[in-house]
């Protein structure tokens, strides 16, 4: 019962590598990445490799070059996609707001924040709010800004005014116009393979999230993919991991420490 009380206590910290340790750092990790994702920090004056579960601040920027993609996960459940060819700002980001600034390429955003929330975000042809639960994307190209809407609603807001795109719109905008509204087109590889993800983190929603307290309940999916959850006498339910290599497993043993916030952070290597 020791191992068991080790684990789900492991799995609890290495989820929130900023929480564990810094109190700035844990609104978002790197949850996802596929190709050489490259990031750069404000304390950092050159670009370098992403790794899974690294903690992003204020001021972070992530590139996605040719190739890559990479998934961020905020601690409101909140996601957000970078297809390859793509440049993500983070501008602010509190528990209540956030604020990014997509520079090129495309993003994809599921956002479930309480309602009382914003995300915006901006591009150099608008901005795009969301105060309540949906998901939309958004595709830059030389002239235009699109917006897609699959769930809920958003609006956008330029120079010219201000438009509300309602689930199944895109609104095609350029810089100084009103845009126009239009039916959604048909589903490319990008919304197929956001698709694939969704189905693959909100399929078992319900699962794990039951024996985690609130504030875990988002990073459920990640436990359920990689553990099972085991009732254990006279304690209650622990999680146990099934892909973990090994009898002898210990916690902070694969990762590395870095310094983000004024702080050490231990990201961990452990998909979850």
């Amino acid at each position: 019962m020791n191992i068991l009380k080790t684990m789900i206590l492991a799995a609890m910290l290495l989820l929130m590598p900023g929480y564990a340790l810094s109190a700035n750092l844990g609104y978002m990790r790197i949850s996802l990445i596929e190709g050489d994702v490259q990031i750069k920090t404000p304390d950092s004056e050159e670009w370098g490799l992403a790794a899974i579960n690294g903690p992003l601040d204020e001021g972070d920027q992530v590139w996605t070059p040719e190739g890559s993609r990479v998934e961020l996960q905020m601690d409101n459940g909140t996601y957000i996609r970078l297809d390859q060819d793509s440049a993500l700002q983070i501008l602010s980001m509190e528990s209540g707001s956030s604020q990014f600034n997509l520079s090129q390429g495309r993003a994809y955003i599921s956002y479930d924040a309480p309602q009382g929330s914003v995300l915006q975000f901006d591009t150099p042809d608008a901005s795009t709010r969301v105060f309540n639960r949906a998901r939309f994307r958004i595709d830059m190209s030389d002239q235009y800004t699109d917006v897609t809407v699959y769930k809920g609603y958003v609006e956008t807001e330029n120079r010219v005014g201000q438009t509300r795109i309602n689930a199944g719109q895109t609104l095609s905008l350029g810089q100084d116009t009103n845009g126009e509204v239009a039916s959604m087109g048909p589903a490319d590889e990008w919304e197929d393979w956001n698709k694939a993800r969704n189905h693959i983190i909100f399929a078992n929603r319900d699962g794990g999230s039951r024996y985690l307290p609130v504030e875990l309940r988002s990073y459920a999916s990640d436990l359920d993919s990689s553990g099972r959850w085991v009732q254990v006498p006279d304690y209650g339910f622990c999680w146990v991991p099934t892909i973990v290599a090994g009898a002898d497993w210990a916690p902070y043993r694969s990762g590395r420490w870095i310094w983000r916030g004024g702080d050490y952070v231990w990201v961990a290597n452990e998909p979850w």
